[in-house]
Formats: structure tokens, sequence, C-alpha cells
């Protein structure tokens, strides 16, 4: 478990998703995140905001933090995400695709009852080296 602080994400979006290994594997989301590392020089860490709305569907911002709107580039969207308490979830090597197991432990430790999660802003980031992290908002 740990903090968040509040954060601004910008980036491109990918409408009406519903968050998990399969989504985040699939070519929409490869592509939309090679094309935000296209924009800059060096490799960059490129996180996926999985945000719900006021139906129960999620969206997902495909991006990078900056420190304010205004740094967003233009023509990308921005979300402003508050702080708050995620659980973190690493690959575990239970599954071959880091970003596959990373889910499949969400999906197991809430069927369990271990994890209470709040439906709020999930957060999945690709390192620039391709090591996977992931921050699932949780009740606490």
């Amino acid at each position: 478990m740990t903090a968040r602080s509040a954060e601004v994400f910008g980036g491109l979006v990918a409408p009406r998703v519903v968050p998990g290994g399969e989504t985040s594997i699939s070519d929409l989301f490869r592509f939309l995140r090679e094309r935000v590392r296209d924009r800059y020089d060096d490799a960059v860490d490129v996180s996926t905001l999985f945000v719900p709305d006021a139906h129960g569907d999620y969206n997902a911002v495909i991006g990078m933090p900056h420190l304010s709107p205004a740094d967003v580039p233009v023509g990308d969207v921005f979300v402003h995400v508050p702080s708050g308490v995620y659980a973190v979830f690493e690959p575990d090597g239970a599954l071959q695709d880091p970003t596959e197991d990373v889910w499949a432990q969400v999906d197991e430790a809430t069927a369990n009852g271990e994890l209470f999660r709040a439906y709020k802003e999930d957060i999945e980031v690709v390192t620039k080296s391709g090591r996977v992290e992931l921050y699932i908002s949780i009740v606490i």
C-alpha cells in the first residue's frame, strides 16, 4: 500500500474500455504508448489512467504526468488525479506477460477479499525499461 500525491496526467484517450490485462496489452494501447514515446527524444515512462465516468464505464488516458495543465501538449486531454491510497502490484512471474501478471494479481486479490477497490482512478505504469507497476485505488 502506498499514498500518492495529486497529479496531472495528459495524453491520448481510449474511450469506454474495461480495465485489465487484455485491454492493456491490446494493439490499440501499444500503439498509443508508442505515439506518446515518439514525442520525446528519450524513452519515457508511460502511464495509463483508467478513469471511471458517472455511468460506471472507464476511459483510459495514455500519457504521462505533467506539472500543470498548461504543460500538457495541445490536443491532448488531461486528468487531475487527487491524492489517494493505492495497492501496488508488480509482476511476480506467475504469467509470462508482466501486464497480464499484475492484473491477474488484482483479480485474485479482489476475488479473495484481500483487496477492497475504490473504483476510482487506477494507474498502470510501463517504465522505459519495460517494467510494469500497477496502482489500484483502494478503500481503507
